[in-house]
């Protein structure tokens, strides 16, 4: 076989070796896209867990800190009803300690305090359960 003879054989392999590369690259370039695409759905799936799961941290650590907020003012509840129980006991008018517009107004923010804690503790509660799939 001459030169000449060759070549268009040699031009036909190299259109099959061509060929082949390209079907090989399209099929790579078309794996890369669905991964990418896999790769994207899953980052999005993760972006809203991590976001659903930051509200939720978010929300219990307001609640905490509604609670401590609140047994800090009974706590100051606490120590105003001390000092006025304690200069009425030096007064002697410990007998009429219900009459006292300052022991009551005490009295009812303590139990009010206490009605609010108890609310947002059970609240606390609930946001527990729902976060590891109990219902309270």
């Amino acid at each position: 076989m001459t030169d000449e003879e060759k070549q268009p054989e040699q031009e036909e392999q190299e259109e099959v070796k061509s060929d082949r590369t390209s079907k090989l690259m399209n099929d790579m370039i078309k794996g890369m896209r669905e991964f990418g695409s896999a790769a994207l759905e899953k980052a999005e799936e993760f972006g809203k867990l991590a976001t659903d799961k930051a509200e939720e941290l978010s929300k219990l650590g307001k609640i905490k800190l509604d609670i401590h907020q609140l047994k800090r003012s009974r706590t100051k509840d606490f120590a105003e009803l001390g000092e006025l129980v304690f200069n009425l006991g030096l007064k002697k008018k410990l007998a009429k300690i219900n009459e006292n517009e300052d022991y009551k107004a005490l009295v009812s923010s303590i139990k009010q305090l206490n009605n609010d804690i108890k609310a947002k503790e059970t609240e606390e509660l609930n946001i527990d359960a729902e976060q590891s799939g109990e219902k309270v």
